[in-house]
């Protein structure tokens, strides 16, 4: 049986909460972890996009495990594959039924590369249903979230035992992951972003005739309780060879 030596936790709790922490303005977030110490943090931009399954508990239990494991694993492998291109970057994972990455974005050279992101994620969504389809499989659709703030990133775990991860601390993560989970759904196309993202995407020039703006709309959610802004952008090349050759 385990035990948990609560006396000793206090004095650890009350060590770290002595401590100072040395926090730093960043242009850009390190890309090793390395540089994340148990005495540091980082304040700087970060951009964050989620993918959220709709309807995943149905999809799950109304489908054999089987077929679900399948489609579950090729879905997870390709939007990785997508999100590991961008060398901005710092984290990808998977949490629950999302996957999700989180960017150093210190320009809007980066932010338009996390838009890009979203832009072929979308598509994407349309080819996985077709090749689903096509074998009998069961399909669903998924909501794209993006959200951009300036944040704190702290290491945090266990000194001495290899567990800990970064902690960011902000609202880019948190809108991502809200934004995600109304995508596609009561109305919202599938990608939806907060206002600090759409108020540094929308000027940038996507052809010499548009801009990100001309294809993203302003809409309140009631279940967000805030107003937030959607989108269904694809890349048009991509899109002609699902209709072409799938």
């Amino acid at each position: 049986m385990s035990f948990y030596n609560y006396a000793q936790g206090k004095q650890r709790i009350i060590d770290i909460l002595d401590s100072k922490t040395d926090i730093e303005k960043s242009t850009n977030i390190p890309k090793s972890d390395e540089e994340f110490t148990y005495e540091n943090g980082i304040k700087a931009w970060v951009g964050a996009l989620f993918v959220d399954i709709r309807n995943s508990s149905d999809y799950f239990t109304e489908n054999k495990p089987d077929i679900v494991a399948r489609v579950i694993r090729a879905f997870c492998s390709e939007i990785i594959t997508i999100l590991s291109k961008n060398d901005s970057y710092r984290q990808i994972g998977i949490r629950g039924d999302c996957v999700y990455a989180i960017y150093s974005c210190p320009t809007k050279a980066e932010l338009e590369s996390i838009m890009e992101d979203a832009i072929w994620i979308n598509t994407f969504q349309k080819m996985f249903k077709k090749i689903l389809s096509k074998k009998g499989f069961p399909t669903f659709s998924y909501g794209i979230g993006l959200g951009l703030s300036e944040d704190l990133i702290v290491k945090a775990g266990k000194k001495g035992t290899g567990i800990n991860d970064l902690v960011w601390i902000g609202d880019a993560v948190v809108d991502a992951a809200n934004m995600s989970s109304i995508g596609n759904k009561d109305g919202f196309d599938p990608i939806v972003m907060d206002s600090c993202f759409y108020g540094n995407i929308k000027d940038l020039a996507v052809t010499s005739e548009n801009k990100y703006g001309d294809w993203i709309y302003e809409k309140y959610s009631y279940t967000l309780k805030k107003t937030v802004y959607h989108g269904t952008i694809i890349k048009t090349a991509f899109n002609d060879w699902i209709e072409e050759k799938l």
